[in-house]
């Protein structure tokens, strides 16, 4: 043996090639909150994992957990998990919030007039029902009854009116109007 020695040197490499992991919650639909157009919804954000330390998990899209989502738009919340290798995955749900909420109509009290002088009737006139909508402008509409400024015969008649508002909800409101035969009869003796 001559006592000579090889020696050599080389690098190990350990790559991490694993991707991150993360899960999103479910979609999520929930209901207007009351007298709002919007709704405030809370989720528990995700948070992904990984095989090796450093990952960081951001959201890329949508307001968060705990935002203001406005009724009938489609949100879409996307986050991001990041390993320290660079590597990423996401995740997305949706958030909707839907308008449940009727529009509120208001109608003027019952009426009661005695009739026109010389006729069974009485033209009466009222102020027409109005409306209100937590996500704007409601229409209002006659549905049933002869409606202001018309000829009402001596008795009992009900006005119904109905509110609709921009996504189709409806309320209705109604009043009487009563015209009572105040005139008393004539008679002419020969």
């Amino acid at each position: 043996p001559s006592g000579n020695t090889g020696r050599c040197s080389f690098n190990v490499t350990v790559v991490d090639a694993e991707l991150p992991r993360i899960t999103c919650p479910a979609n999520i639909a929930v209901a207007n909150d009351a007298g709002l157009c919007t709704a405030q919804v809370t989720y528990t954000a995700p948070v992904g994992v990984d095989n090796c330390p450093g990952m960081t998990t951001a959201r890329t899209a949508g307001l968060g957990s705990g935002g203001v989502f406005a009724v009938n738009v489609t949100q879409t919340e996307t986050y991001v998990v990041t390993d320290g290798a660079g590597q990423t995955a996401q995740c997305s749900l949706q958030v909707s919030v839907t308008d449940t909420e009727r529009p509120v109509i208001t109608c003027p009290a019952n009426i009661q007039r005695p009739n026109d002088v010389g006729f069974c009737r009485a033209v009466i006139t009222y102020t027409t029902p109005t409306a209100t909508d937590n996500c704007g402008a409601a229409t209002v509409a006659a549905l049933s009854g002869l409606g202001s400024g018309q000829a009402f015969q001596v008795g009992t008649h009900t006005e119904v009116y109905g509110a609709t508002d921009s996504f189709g909800l409806q309320a209705n409101c109604s009043f009487t109007v009563t015209v009572v035969d105040s005139e008393l009869p004539t008679i002419t003796c020969p």
